[in-house]
């Protein structure tokens, strides 16, 4: 394994276990629905982060592309929560949810346009 594909996997598992876990908790009809949530969505991650990191080599470009581009995602999200969490940056009123969402998306499309271009002249150089 390559660093690349250990941080795409990383990310993607981020990005995955993220969602699954939200959409859960918003899903489910009981009150503590976080306490199920959670652990399956933290599976969910571990699941993709292994499947990513291990087929990252053996799949074409685009599926690479998705796979850094939700790393991407992944990625933002974890530094814009962690930059909002520390009080003395000054970020608590700027990084709202929906500035959040957005800025993770547009990372993602970035990232994901990038890999597929890198991808593209890796192919055509050799």
């Amino acid at each position: 394994m390559l660093g690349r594909d250990m941080v795409s996997g990383f990310g993607a598992g981020i990005a995955v276990a993220l969602v699954v876990s939200v959409i859960l908790i918003e899903a489910l009809p009981f009150e503590f629905s976080a306490i199920v949530a959670l652990p399956v969505g933290l599976l969910a991650g571990i699941g993709t982060g292994v499947l990513v990191a291990r087929r990252y080599e053996q799949v074409d470009r685009s599926t690479r592309a998705l796979f850094d581009g939700s790393a991407g995602f992944g990625y933002t999200v974890v530094l814009l929560v962690a930059a909002r969490y520390v009080g003395r940056l000054g970020l608590r009123s700027i990084v709202t949810f929906q500035r959040l969402l957005v800025a993770a998306v547009v990372v993602a499309l970035l990232t994901a346009m990038a890999s597929w271009l890198f991808a593209r002249s890796a192919v055509a150089g050799r």
